[in-house]
């Protein structure tokens, strides 16, 4: 077991001590500028920023560094370096070169002439010479910072950065928040829209589901990042106003507590290492980096399993520890909660009755944190520590809410040869099952006129329905690709949802012709009369029309933040497609062989494979769930294999033509819910039905 974790404890090790340097680059500036208070960032009514542009959301304010974009209403978070998160640590080198995004264990390898700052957020605020001499200029620093993440951040949505949205913690005033706003000037940006991180985090929190009337309060408590903040927010019309907050205080870190507890319990009471820990005097000094940091690492593997290790300085035995041990360590934070607690609901003037719901970030490794919470304040936390919520809550306060796909512009790719062979494979789908119905056509004729044609009109169906699935597929290309270049400055490239109505109005008026060009041409190809050909095949092809019809007519409605799952669910599923395609045409060569069916061993097992693959092709296109597909596939083939006769053909193809007009009713219907979400519960009920 020791041996399992400390070899988990090197790889986490190895991971954690990857250095990153940065890259001094600054992105273009196109900026617009935003008047922001920069005194009361997380009061009401913060400055909107407009949703057409790209707005970038950096959180300063939790224990790593996380950004998001806002781009054209859709929220991307953003990799730096690769991570998700970035460490918030810096160095500067003797010349002054400043390199950002190290962490603790990547400081140890530094060079002895250069200097670490853990972050330099910690460095706002100070006296006024704290940036002469040998200290570093904490502004310096965090326009690097800036910088950095502006790089990655533009490199990422390939454009420029035309706002900031920077979240910082609750306890900072005009000092501070100007240093931001100078920082970010020195990078490039006008100041930034500032927005405390409890305002963040209950904006995120209401993305969750969670209810917050107006005019309640809201107790938000982080403990991600030490000292713990406890919070208490009041919901306005546009907002959330601040009514106290309050830190809770640790003599030592709580790492360092945790060290504490480890050495008491795994050393003798002669080991040095127990009088060093208990001397009153800097964290990092008294246990060492490596210790620290060793603590910090069993405190993530702790979130997935029971035990972690942590290296004793040598020649000592590794120790292992549990969440029991970081919850007994705790204990000096944990006995705080209620009393810290009290004191900040009597700051804001109310009591637990007023609160609407209470926010935990956690604290890593700490789970009767929640619990104690709940017994101090009487409402179970709800907890969130997705590494980006505050950057998205901090962007859902200072941008507009998402706008529909008529106003957005869904990045776009160049169309290449790949993205047009789902086009045609249903494309060449559609013309076999067409030349093979007109191919084996059983004509009769009276001299030289034709008095009788006998061939497959469902086939025929099949053939006018898989056009109109081609039209879907190639009208699913136009909101996503892009034939060339970009467009002339001059010439203003279309949004979406304007991509959307002109692809799938096309796609119902031309697939719409397609399919009565089909029977048409049966009709000339066998000399027989159209009719029953045209019915055939615009009849199968009609009701995918009307679907494509209406898609057009509302898709452009849909928030832009669903468009890109809607877009998902929209392409036409081609193996589908293909398998039925394969089963219609074993059945029709099984059926048109020289000697009867059912004396030809080939011709029948021929065509219980193809009616087998029309079965499944069925149950595949019926629904999207796994569970009834599942079910249902094997089970139609295996009954549709059983009953192909001459006689069941027909019904057999019908039925999947029935299954393909579903799927098209299926996807107007969810795209009629996405379009109308607003419009009440009796649509939501109708809807949800055709859609499920």
């Amino acid at each position: 077991m020791i041996l399992d974790l400390l070899r988990i404890h090197e790889r986490e090790c190895l991971r954690l001590s990857r250095r990153k340097d940065s890259h001094h680059l600054r992105t273009k500036s196109h900026v617009q500028r935003i008047t922001v208070d920069a005194t009361s960032p997380s009061r009401a009514r913060l400055p909107l920023m407009p949703s057409g542009g790209t707005v970038l959301s950096i959180d300063l304010s939790s224990s790593a560094i996380a950004a998001t974009v806002s781009s054209h209403g859709l929220k991307i978070p953003i990799l730096i370096d690769g991570r998700l998160v970035m460490p918030p640590g810096a160095a500067i080198g003797p010349a002054g070169e400043i390199y950002v995004g190290l962490d603790t264990t990547a400081a140890m390898s530094l060079p002895a002439d250069h200097r670490f700052v853990d972050n330099p957020t910690d460095l706002l605020g100070g006296p006024a010479n704290a940036a002469v001499g040998a200290q570093p200029d904490p502004v310096d620093l965090l326009a690097a910072v800036l910088r950095h993440v502006t790089h990655h951040a533009a490199v990422q949505v390939n454009g420029p950065i035309t706002a900031l949205t920077v979240t910082v913690p609750p306890s900072w005033g005009p000092r501070r928040c100007g240093s931001v706003s100078e920082a970010a000037n020195r990078a490039g940006f006008p100041p930034p829209a500032l927005v405390t991180a409890p305002a963040a985090l209950a904006a995120y929190a209401t993305t969750l589901g969670v209810t917050v009337p107006t005019g309640s309060c809201v107790l938000i408590c982080q403990a991600d990042r030490e000292p713990a903040i406890l919070t208490v927010l009041q919901t306005v019309a546009d907002g959330y106003r601040e009514l106290a907050t309050q830190q809770i205080n640790l003599d030592r870190g709580l790492d360092h507590h945790i060290a504490q507890h480890v050495i008491r319990t795994a050393t003798a009471d002669s080991d040095p290492l127990r009088a060093v820990t208990t001397a009153p005097s800097n964290d990092e000094a008294d246990c060492g980096p490596a210790l620290l940091e060793s603590v910090r690492t069993a405190r993530r593997l702790l979130a997935t399993q029971d035990q972690a290790p942590i290296l004793l300085p040598a020649p000592r035995q590794p120790a292992v520890i549990t969440r029991d041990d970081v919850t007994v360590a705790a204990q000096p934070l944990l006995d705080q909660i209620p009393g810290a607690v009290d004191e900040l609901l009597d700051a804001a003037d109310i009591d637990t009755t007023h609160l609407a719901n209470v926010i935990l970030r956690p604290a890593l490794g700490v789970p009767a944190l929640a619990e104690a919470l709940t017994a101090a304040a009487g409402i179970t936390p709800t907890l969130i520590d997705h590494p980006h919520a505050l950057a998205d809550g901090a962007l859902s306060l200072t941008t507009h809410q998402p706008g529909s796909a008529a106003a957005a512009r869904l990045p776009r790719v160049r169309l290449r040869v790949g993205d047009l062979t789902g086009a045609l494979l249903l494309g060449a789908c559609s013309l076999a099952l067409l030349l093979q119905a007109v191919l084996t056509a059983d004509i009769s004729t009276y001299s030289t006129w034709v008095v009788g044609v006998r061939t497959s009109l469902p086939q025929l169906g099949a053939a006018g329905a898989l056009v109109m699935l081609t039209a879907f597929a190639v009208a699913h290309l136009a909101p996503t690709t892009w034939l060339a270049g970009t467009s002339a400055a001059s010439t203003p490239e279309p949004t979406t949802g304007s991509l959307i109505r002109r692809g799938y109005l096309t796609a119902a008026v031309g697939g719409a012709i397609t399919a009565a060009l089909y029977g048409l041409a049966t009709g000339t190809a066998v000399r027989f009369d159209y009719t029953p050909y045209l019915k055939w095949t615009l009849g199968a092809a009609l009701p995918l029309a009307a679907c494509a019809a209406l898609v057009a007519a509302t898709a452009p409605r849909i928030s832009a933040d669903d468009l890109p799952s809607w877009l998902a669910m929209a392409r036409p599923a081609i193996t589908h497609a293909i398998t039925a395609t394969a089963g219609i045409y074993l059945m029709r060569a099984a059926l048109t062989l020289t000697a009867p069916i059912y004396t030809n061993n080939i011709a029948g097992i021929a065509g219980s494979i193809g009616a087998a693959l029309l079965g499944v092709a069925t149950a595949l296109t019926m629904s999207r769930s796994r569970a009834i597909r599942a079910i249902t596939a094997p089970g139609l083939a295996i009954g549709y294999a059983l009953v192909f006769t001459v006689d069941t053909t027909s019904a057999l193809i019908v039925g999947y033509l029935a299954a393909l007009t579903w799927w098209g009713i299926r996807l107007t219907a969810h795209t009629l819910r996405l379009a109308f979400a607003q419009s009440g519960a009796a649509l939501h009920r109708v809807t949800d039905r055709l859609g499920g």
